[in-house]
């Protein structure tokens, strides 16, 4: 929505050299910009799905194939297939593990002192 409005402006101060439109050139101008959006997204609804965006489909698994600890249709659902989610999650894990140590190692080491 943000994106939107601030295209809107961008064009609005190209297309008109800097100068400040009146009340009504704005709302023509809103109702083309508003027309154009529309007819990008029906042009997109025609095309469909883009060849390496495909629907994920479930097929239908026989009854014999269904283990009987997991419910049906979740085989593999908790695996993250999101490149850059799993190396966020390893970059979180492995901050943890970094801070963790360095807050048990900085801990000051009780040393015997001599005693005289």
């Amino acid at each position: 929505m943000a994106t939107r409005i601030a295209a809107r402006y961008v064009a609005r101060r190209l297309s008109s050299g800097g100068k400040v439109l009146s009340e009504e050139e704005k709302a023509a101008e809103n109702v083309y910009i508003k027309k154009m959006e529309q007819e990008k997204l029906e042009k997109l609804a025609h095309k469909g799905p883009k060849p390496g965006e495909q629907t994920p489909t479930k097929p239908e698994t026989p009854a014999a194939d269904v283990k009987p600890g997991t419910p049906p249709g979740s085989s593999t659902a908790s695996v993250s297939t999101d490149k850059n989610r799993n190396y966020a999650v390893l970059a979180g894990t492995i901050a943890a593990v970094c801070g963790l140590g360095w807050y048990l190692l900085s801990k000051p080491k009780k040393s015997e002192e001599a005693i005289d």
